[in-house]
């Protein structure tokens, strides 16, 4: 495929006609961009009926409840969604491959089986609608993600994850697929944007951007468009647009969900991989679709996925936290630090013991992913980006991509990073308590903004892609409060530590980013994906009774 406006152009008009002229909001209705909060549109728009708002409000777990005893039928349930998405799309720019009639087709079929099987459903996410990133590749549909060297080419396998969660009775694959901004995993990205479908914004406030690079995924699920989006998280993809939106995102460890047959850029770079991930408003919601993936049994799928079943006896009665307030090389803005604070005085009131945590040589971290990141001087995006001639988009950080290291080089680097990994769990395991057993969890800011000005990134991952690097599961967690310009002025008594602190200070206006949710990051040890599920419905219940 050749760069070409004309190309691009013909793309979106696709994707226009996709959804149905009846799911399209008139010009003169669509709210004008001074609205810049629009996470209730659906509800008032006329497109969805008072029983299709009802079911896309329906929390995950009493929705997957509904469908499997048949008092919700997939059709009805599926349509209730698409509407939900075209009204997302048509609000935010979230969608890129649309396949609203598939997905119909596809409820049909497993309510004719729910009927045909007694009323029993096909698998533990019976007609549910999922939306994947566009990585997940369906056999005979298109999967650029958003890179136009790739436009035009059509699937020829199902990914691992699309088997399983068909097997399993999703209605996902063939609803949409969200947005995917070009090549963020190595080039540090943190929006939604690209040549090919343009940017995506955030619903809660459309100056600020959703996140990236899963941030359609963000955006469609905020915007009840979906139940569940799979994204994925190299350096923060998964986490940073749930932070942005205020949903619960998991960034598993390396395998532990099936990743082969997605579609990548920087296939081969094994030093610091990419995982798949769910973004969900509701914390049941993550944890049926972590199990699902698991109970089907993914190593026999992908050569990566270890045999590690589903774990029901991994729960912790009373975990201990550690708490790391900020990383000492960028003071998170104040919402976040109060979103920390909240969290942090909810578990001490109700019982739990939280242990300060001290920052473990983050600016080595930092550097040592930047450098796994790069390690071939670039030659994988120019050679992707080439075969079109499309131009490297403005917002891609090339800062240490100029230079290509040697297979020995390669190695030693790896070296380096295993020697930090064991240095890390060394200082994770003598972080201990009162009664000398080491942490369980660690909570600490998922970024040190919420969701920031579109096209004014900071430019700062080390506080997700730190634990991207220690490869260890990580799990944001909204905390259900948003940026308020009374409770969240600017620290004007902080004294930045560096240049680059100091500008990430000056970027923060609790005008400008009102209404941005905030959330707080939950850390646990490596492919215990179990327990960190576990460790967040104590968060979840604290907050909540903090808040009573």
């Amino acid at each position: 495929m050749t760069w070409s406006n004309e190309a691009i152009k013909a793309k979106k008009a696709t994707q226009f006609e996709a959804i149905p002229s009846e799911w399209r909001i008139p010009a003169d209705k669509l709210p004008p961009e001074s609205v810049t909060n629009v996470i209730s549109f659906y509800k008032t728009c006329g497109i969805l009926t008072q029983p299709e708002i009802d079911i896309v409000d329906l929390e995950p777990g009493v929705l997957l409840s509904r469908l499997a005893n048949g008092s919700l039928t997939a059709l009805e349930t599926t349509i209730a969604f698409c509407k939900a998405a075209a009204i997302a799309h048509q609000l935010t720019n979230c969608l890129t491959e649309i396949f609203f009639d598939r997905a119909i087709e596809r409820a049909k079929e497993l309510d004719d089986l729910f009927t045909k099987n007694d009323n029993k459903p096909v698998g533990p996410l019976h007609g549910c609608p999922i939306s994947l990133k566009d990585q997940f590749q369906i056999k005979g549909t298109e999967c650029n993600m958003g890179i136009a060297s790739w436009l035009g080419e059509i699937s020829e396998r199902d990914s691992v994850l699309v088997t399983i969660l068909k097997d399993a009775g999703a209605v996902q694959v063939l609803l949409d697929l969200a947005e995917f901004p070009t090549l963020t995993f190595i080039v540090q990205f943190g929006e939604s944007d690209n040549y090919v479908y343009g940017r995506t914004s955030n619903p809660y406030n459309r100056t600020l951007t959703c996140g990236g690079s899963s941030g359609g995924e963000g955006a469609l699920v905020a915007l009840h468009g979906s139940v569940l989006g799979v994204g994925t998280d190299l350096g923060g993809s998964v986490r940073i647009p749930a932070c942005y939106q205020g949903l619960f995102g998991l960034r598993p460890s390396l395998h532990r969900l099936p990743y082969a047959g997605a579609r990548n850029t920087l296939l081969g770079l094994e030093g610091i991989a990419s995982a798949l991930g769910p973004i969900c408003r509701s914390l049941d919601g993550v944890a049926a679709f972590t199990k699902s993936v698991i109970d089907g049994e993914p190593w026999l799928l992908d050569p990566k996925s270890p045999e590690i079943p589903w774990r029901e006896e991994m729960t912790l009665k009373k975990p201990v936290f550690g708490v790391m307030y900020w990383d000492e090389v960028v003071m998170p803005h104040p919402p976040v630090r109060r979103a920390l604070s909240m969290t942090i005085n909810a578990l001490k009131d109700a019982g739990y013991e939280v242990v300060e945590f001290t920052p473990f040589n983050v600016a080595e971290a930092e550097s040592i992913a930047k450098e796994l990141y790069a390690s071939d001087g670039g030659e994988d995006l120019s050679r992707t980006f080439s075969k079109s001639g499309e131009p490297w988009y403005p917002l891609i950080v090339t800062g240490g991509m100029d230079k290509k290291i040697s297979v020995w080089e390669s190695w030693q680097l790896n070296v380096k990073k295993d020697n930090f990994r064991e240095a890390y769990l060394n200082h994770w395991n003598n972080t201990k308590s009162s009664t000398g057993k080491a942490i369980d969890g660690l909570l600490l800011p998922p970024s040190p903004s919420t969701a920031h000005v579109i096209n004014q990134w900071h430019r700062y991952l080390t506080y997700t892609a730190f634990f991207n690097l220690v490869d260890l599961p990580a799990m944001v967690i909204p905390v259900g409060a948003s940026v308020d310009p009374v409770l969240d002025p600017v620290d004007v008594g902080y004294k930045p530590v560096s240049e680059l602190d100091a500008a990430i200070q000056n970027s923060y206006s609790p005008e400008l980013f009102e209404n941005a949710p905030l959330s707080v990051q939950l850390v646990g040890r490596r492919l215990r994906e179990e327990e960190v599920i576990s460790m967040a419905w104590h968060v979840v219940g604290a907050l909540k009774a903090s808040s009573a």
